[in-house]
């Protein structure tokens, strides 16, 4: 149905525009043949987004952003599942690019034709990474051809980058006087609009470069200098982003993940072995946890009704500690992660991630569902505009909650550039003639802060761009009252706790004790900030026996807003907590009753969780052992952007660790996917992979993924 929409629209056009300007028509008067462009721009621009949206989950599934269900990879999906990437791609985009581009080069909307070339390069991009021989060259003939042939993927990357330089040729070019306006969904449209536009198409030809790095040097170095001299995404309003609304209003405005899992509960499973990354990596909890999902219960279950694997023993493959050493097995070792074997990581690697209530499924998990929909951990603030972590722990069955579905599509971030530039400059045996990509530390960093900023303010107030819906308010205040500001400084302690300490019939008799990595003695100040009982949270003076609470910080007036700074310790080191429970005159805090909560400032926390991650960074002795390192930034700040983290695990095989399939014998990790079966099935010069060993073309990386 969609081919004939878009052919009865191209018809349309063809025959009004061949028609001469009657002198009695109004030249001033809005005609079809003006609207129909824009019309379909605007039809483009929304289903390249849903084209994305699917081919992402894939992504996500396989590189362990997202929980994939099945027992072997060859099942993690069906020909079926991909059927709506494809008309997304092809009887959507594609089509109504070819379409629009013909009737915009025939009647001089260069900036119609531009934007459309760069999104049907973007997508035909897609498809190639994706399923390797597609058809380009002889498609979109309608009866003339009902089963076109598949092109080469080796020649589709030369005719996608032909497209883009066309396209910037074409966002370079004066448009006719009587071009229709435009409606620009990513980018705003004027003048500052074009020029993002044709950054985007730099940035796409340097992502191009970087994927041919190891199949053809020469010219990915030529494609990466082009793009980097030429100028690609640097700043927070270049990151190519399609935006939502909360509106549920026919047609639906809200983002498609937050209406699959924010209505009547949550469907998607979350990975658990990027929340076990994320909550133990560099010995902190990294910051955009609380945005990237959301809790609906605040303690973990031991209901095996709820979470089978309760009940179940860490399959025998995945990493052990053996005496004083961890066992880490095919997988290697994961970057970021301590490799102590008393590191609480290593018995928190299989069906719990956390202590605290993050929980959804392993790599590949055949398990079946149980009623768990109002118990699982879903998606947060970013990027699907749903709620924001603050220990509220309610179930997600309500579309009024959070950022109402006003989330993104991260298809191209300005962090993920960054890090691009970082493997650039990272490669030097393949790409040792690329200037102008930066040090590798440099932009190492810059991702990691980019990525952190973003994240957060899209969270709170949509400034990814100039027309961005913002966060919802009541969202954004929850946001920005959960993260402390700095009060009252008192005297700094010595340790700070980073799980719950056991009193004894209440009475705080811990004694000589080791918190942090820090073997108290008597007198030293601690912060306990993790209590189960939150009244026993706040400062206390260690003795030998029974500890007491600090002078300075046991009355409501010296709590209230008052800020300490830890010294020492293996996670807390630096760190400034500041105690948020308010206490007014009316309602005071009662030392010993009241809940007592601390908190850091998340401006501390990102300076934390960069300063950890630099210095692991500039730990590392080799150019492969910090490519490890941004690889392992780069994955985590993919979260809802599967396209990239697939093309960047098979180019590099990259982070090491990675979590194993439930199952220890899974086959061969799919090297690209089953052609979909409503193309396969159609087309009589298609046959239907036989496995998914099949490479596509720049996949020269010899690695082993198949774990």
């Amino acid at each position: 149905m969609k081919y004939f929409r878009s052919l009865s629209i191209a018809v349309l056009m063809v025959l009004t525009s061949s028609c001469n300007l009657d002198l009695l028509d109004d030249p001033n008067a809005v005609k079809l043949s003006g609207l129909a462009p824009s019309l379909l721009l605007n039809q483009i621009q929304v289903d390249l987004a849903l084209f994305f949206n699917g081919a992402s989950t894939f992504g996500m599934q396989v590189t362990r952003l997202q929980n994939s269900g099945g027992a072997f990879y060859e099942n993690f999906a069906t020909p079926q599942g991909f059927d709506n990437v494809w008309t997304n791609g092809y009887a959507n985009v594609l089509t109504d690019c070819d379409v629009l581009i013909k009737q915009a080069d025939a009647s001089r909307f260069t900036v119609h034709a531009g934007m459309a070339r760069i999104m049907q390069a973007y997508t035909l991009s897609v498809l190639v990474d994706y399923f390797g021989d597609v058809p380009f060259s002889q498609a979109f003939q309608g009866a003339a051809n009902l089963n076109p042939g598949v092109d080469r993927m080796v020649d589709l990357y030369p005719a996608i980058i032909a497209i883009l330089d066309k396209a910037i040729i074409d966002l370079g070019t004066t448009p006719d006087a009587f071009a229709p306006a435009i409606t620009d969904f990513y980018y705003g449209g004027g003048t500052a609009g074009i020029a993002k536009w044709r950054r985007l198409a730099n940035t796409l030809k340097l992502k191009l470069g970087l994927n041919l790095k190891n199949q053809n040097p020469s010219l990915a170095t030529t494609l990466i200098n082009q793009a980097l001299a030429a100028g690609v995404i640097t700043a927070q309003g270049d990151s190519f982003v399609f935006r939502y609304g909360p509106s549920d209003a026919d047609p639906d405005a809200r983002h498609p993940r937050f209406t699959n899992n924010y209505i009547t509960g949550a469907n998607d499973y979350m990975a658990n072995y990027l929340m076990w990354q994320m909550f133990y990596g560099y010995d902190m909890n990294d910051p955009r946890m609380r945005f990237y999902f959301y809790r609906q219960r605040g303690a973990n279950s031991s209901d095996p009704n709820e979470i089978r694997c309760v009940a179940q023993t860490s399959p025998g493959h995945y990493p052990f500690v053996a005496g004083t050493s961890v066992i880490y097995g095919v997988a290697g070792v994961p970057p970021g992660i301590s490799p102590a074997s008393g590191n609480p990581a290593w018995a928190r690697y299989f069906c719990q991630p956390t202590p605290t209530g993050y929980w959804g499924r392993e790599h590949v998990d055949p398990q079946g569902i149980p009623p768990d929909a109002l118990a699982r951990t879903t998606w947060g603030s970013y990027p699907v505009g749903g709620r924001f972590d603050a220990n509220t722990n309610a179930g997600v069955n309500n579309p009024a909650l959070g950022m109402r579905g006003a989330g993104i599509q991260p298809i191209l971030m300005r962090s993920a550039v960054n890090f691009m530039r970082a493997e650039i400059a990272l490669s030097t045996t393949t790409l040792g003639g690329v200037t102008g990509a930066g040090t590798a530390a440099a932009q190492f960093d810059l991702g990691i802060t980019n990525s952190l900023t973003d994240v957060r303010d899209w969270s709170i107030n949509g400034t990814l761009n100039t027309n961005a819906f913002g966060a919802s308010p009541a969202e954004a205040s929850t946001i920005n009252g959960f993260f402390p500001t700095v009060g009252t400084a008192l005297t700094p302690v010595r340790a700070a706790s980073t799980a719950n300490l056991t009193f004894v019939n209440a009475i705080p008799t811990l004694g000589l004790r080791t918190i942090d990595g820090v073997a108290l003695i008597d007198g030293d100040r601690v912060l306990l900030k993790d209590q189960s009982v939150a009244s026993q949270n706040g400062i206390w003076i260690v003795t030998s026996s029974v500890w007491t609470r600090a002078t300075d910080a046991d009355a409501p007036g010296e709590l209230a807003g008052a800020t300490v700074t830890v010294s020492e310790g293996t996670s807390n080191i630096n760190a400034r907590f500041v105690q948020v429970t308010p206490s007014t005159a009316t309602a005071p805090i009662v030392v010993g009753t009241t809940a007592i909560n601390w908190r850091s400032p998340l401006a501390d926390e990102f300076s934390r969780y960069t300063a950890r991650a630099n210095a692991a960074f500039a730990a590392q002795t080799t150019d492969a052992d910090r490519l490890n390192y941004v690889a392992r930034e780069y994955w985590i700040s993919l979260f809802g952007c599967g396209v990239e983290a697939y093309n960047l695990y098979r180019r590099t095989g990259l982070p090491t660790g990675m979590q194993p399939t439930v199952n220890p014998a899974p086959g061969s990790f799919p090297r690209t996917f089953w052609y979909p079966a409503s193309f396969e099935s159609r087309n009589s010069q298609v046959e239907q992979k036989p496995n998914l060993t099949g490479k596509v073309f720049w996949d020269t990386f010899v690695t082993n993924l198949n774990f």
